[in-house]
């Protein structure tokens, strides 16, 4: 069973969910979004793509433009999902490196901290935060992720005026750091937070609010990036990723 929950509140700046499955029995796909997650197996785990394949008990996923399968391994899993504005901050490269592959942990970080999150530890995964965010300075791409995620409908000449660089600076910019345009980082956006909505009010008509104003390119696009009608999604074990309005105090 997965069960969703809040995290403590001395990472609560940077992790959005804790999300636990005691026994993980049912594939699990994984769309393209905003943010990242870390899985964390009590044994070994596949994570994969069409085109990348990783097997270890702690990993890293970040999906932007690919959906990733966790296939079930029958063992307690933990996922932690970092929120959009903070995954910059926790990685020692560019995010760019890390994006749409499943990553080990180990290959990330030589200090293994990340091993105590299995005992819901979290100082390791804290301090870890605090150390990288010191060593980089807020940047450009900083200032357009949010306002990309703010207003995912704002188009990017628009952007470009109100920064006041050119919307081609911003664009090398964006890809040098995340690998994505901001044209697609707007749709996962729009998207993700078009399921928040959804799922919350259990209402498939949220993509009004979403800067969609014709119901079947809305349609096309969901179906084209998660495989199956907003309807179908709602009744799928998938929705839980993305439904906030369940969720419970972890401690």
């Amino acid at each position: 069973m997965l069960r969703q929950y809040y995290p403590p509140i001395e990472i609560s700046g940077f992790i959005s969910s804790i999300l636990i499955i005691n026994k993980f029995t049912t594939p699990i796909k994984i769309y393209p979004g905003t943010g990242a997650e870390i899985w964390i197996s009590t044994s070994d785990l596949c994570l994969l793509t069409d085109s990348h394949q990783t097997v270890s008990q702690y990993q890293l996923v970040i999906p932007r433009i690919n959906t990733f399968t966790a296939k079930p391994n029958n063992a307690k899993v933990i996922v932690i999902l970092v929120r959009h504005d903070a995954v910059r901050f926790l990685l020692p490269e560019r995010t760019l490196i890390y994006t749409d592959k499943p990553t080990a942990l180990a290959n990330i970080w030589q200090n293994p901290w990340y091993e105590e999150l299995a005992r819901a530890s979290f100082k390791g995964l804290l301090e870890c935060f605090i150390e990288t965010k010191q060593s980089k300075k807020t940047q450009l791409v900083d200032e357009i992720l949010s306002i990309l995620y703010r207003t995912p409908t704002k188009k990017i000449n628009d952007i470009a005026d109100e920064i006041g660089y050119s919307s081609r600076f911003i664009q090398k910019e964006f890809l040098k750091e995340y690998g994505i345009t901001p044209k697609r980082y707007q749709i996962n956006c729009r998207l993700e937070q078009l399921l928040k909505a959804m799922l919350k009010e259990q209402d498939t008509y949220r993509w009004l609010e979403t800067g969609y104003y014709d119901q079947s390119h809305f349609y096309r696009d969901f179906k084209r990036y998660f495989t199956m009608t907003p309807s179908e999604f709602m009744k799928s074990t998938y929705s839980f990723f993305y439904n906030t309005k369940i969720k419970r105090r972890l401690r």
